[in-house]
């Protein structure tokens, strides 16, 4: 990865652990995984961009500015992590954005 995608891997994984002191983060072989019971979200660092899996079933996200990608519409894709839900994430700017979603997810596994 290169350093802007390593700090910005850095400032979401600080968001994403500040949520609960009962979150624990496992590596897998293709990605990392965020979970309490259950994994709730799995990151996904790659070189200019993290993709971000959410813990939820296609229709249960609230998504108003569209960022998400829901994997089962029009055709299911197969994807590392859990859930139905990929957003790809390259900017400082989306992160706020991007970390309300996270946090639904949060709420409906925890």
């Amino acid at each position: 990865s290169d350093e802007k995608t390593k700090a910005l891997f850095s400032h979401l994984r600080e968001k994403i652990v500040a949520l609960d002191q009962e979150i624990r983060e496992e590596p897998k072989k293709h990605y990392i995984a965020y979970k309490l019971a259950t994994n709730f979200v799995d990151l996904k660092v790659r070189g200019k961009d993290i993709k971000i899996f959410l813990n939820l079933k296609s229709g249960q996200l609230h998504d108003p500015k569209g960022i998400a990608r829901d994997l089962t519409k029009p055709k299911y894709v197969g994807h590392w992590g859990n859930g139905d839900y990929e957003i790809k994430m390259n900017s400082e700017s989306d992160l706020s954005d991007v970390f309300e979603l996270i946090k639904q997810s949060y709420d409906l596994n925890k």
